[in-house]
Order: C-alpha cells, then structure tokens, then sequence
C-alpha cells in the first residue's frame, strides 16, 4: 500500500469515527434527539414544496415503510413536518415541511455551508474542483459498494 493510499485510509476512518461521534454528540444534547437521518429527511422534503409520499421518503432513505411511518410520526410530534391530503386525490397523504421545520433546515444548510467552506478555505478553485471530485467519486464507491450488497442477499 501506497504512503497516500496509508493516509488517505487513516484519515478515513478517523473522519467516519468523529462523523459518528459527533452524531451521538448531538442527539445527546439534543431535546429532541434528531439524527442524521432525521436531518436528511427534512431536507429531502424541503426540495419539494408539493410535499412527498412516506412511500417516497423510504425509498429516498433506503428504509423500509414503516420505518418512514415512525420518523415522519416523530418529525411530526416535534413540529417540524405534517401531514395534508394530495388536493388532486384524497386517498393521498403528503408529507411537508412546517415553518418550524423550515427554520431547522436553514440552521442544517447553514452548519453544512461551514462546513464546505472550513473543507475548502485553503484550496483555488481547481483544487476545489478536484475535492469535488474526489468527494463525488467516493459517494460513488459507497452506492456501488450498497447495490453490491444488496445484490449478493437477494
């Protein structure tokens, strides 16, 4: 194994430990315990104005229904989304994002804008292309890796 290679997997790993440690962190002090999906999903909701299906929410996280059914219940229970019906056909339930949520998304996206420019202050615009890139590639070793497995237990 190559000394970038050596690096680049040490800091890896580290950097997954910390993203989880901060996780725990944060539902620790938290009230009401939002996770990082918890995050996701409002801001996968906030994308669409029109609201989503729960159906649609799993499969955006990848999880099963009922799964979805209890995080949005607890989404919900903390104010942050609700529930109307689909104004073009009542059998459907939609799920949108309240003012409430609205304002946690903006304080997420912000934490998140930080983040990005803390990552990248110290890079030009072509060496932050090239992180983009990196990062976009192992986003893409991550799905590859996910439908692999999923394929293997079908």
């Amino acid at each position: 194994m190559d000394n970038f290679t050596q690096k680049f997997n040490r800091i890896l790993v580290e950097a997954y430990h910390n993203m989880l440690l901060m996780e725990e962190i944060k539902r620790k002090y938290s009230k009401a315990g939002f996770s990082f999906r918890d995050r996701n999903t409002i801001d996968y909701l906030m994308r669409f104005e029109e609201g989503r299906k729960i159906s649609d929410v799993a499969d955006y996280l990848k999880i099963s229904r009922p799964s979805a059914t209890a995080l949005v219940k607890k989404l919900e229970k903390n104010g942050l989304i609700e529930k109307v019906t689909d104004p073009e056909n009542e059998r459907i339930t939609r799920v949108v994002v309240t003012r409430k949520g609205k304002m946690f998304s903006s304080y997420q996206r912000g934490y998140r804008e930080r983040l990005a420019d803390r990552v990248s202050e110290n890079f030009n615009e072509e060496e932050q292309e090239v992180l983009y890139k990196g990062f976009c590639e192992l986003n893409e070793f991550f799905k590859d890796s996910i439908r692999e497995s999923e394929e293997i237990h079908k």
